[in-house]
């Protein structure tokens, strides 16, 4: 019996959650937040390659002054 309730219960959430979403889309900025999230989505990439590269050339420096202390450790 308990599991049936909580059956109901979860279906009828999920279905408010759906109607939800199809009226916030059926809205015109609904469909504007829409188009801006899948613009900035497409752009992601970009993104993190940028991002990517950009720490990668911090770790190599890094790596050098790593590479310098230990070498002057080692001359002493």
């Amino acid at each position: 019996m308990e599991r049936n309730r909580q059956l109901t219960y979860g279906l009828g959430s999920l279905g408010v959650l759906l109607g939800g979403l199809g009226v916030f889309l059926m809205t015109d900025r609904g469909r504007d937040i829409v188009r801006q999230v899948t613009r900035h989505l497409e752009q992601a990439p970009e993104s993190i390659e940028q991002f990517a590269d950009a720490t990668q050339i911090e770790l190599d420096r890094i790596q050098q002054t790593l590479d310098q202390i230990a070498a002057r450790l080692q001359v002493g």
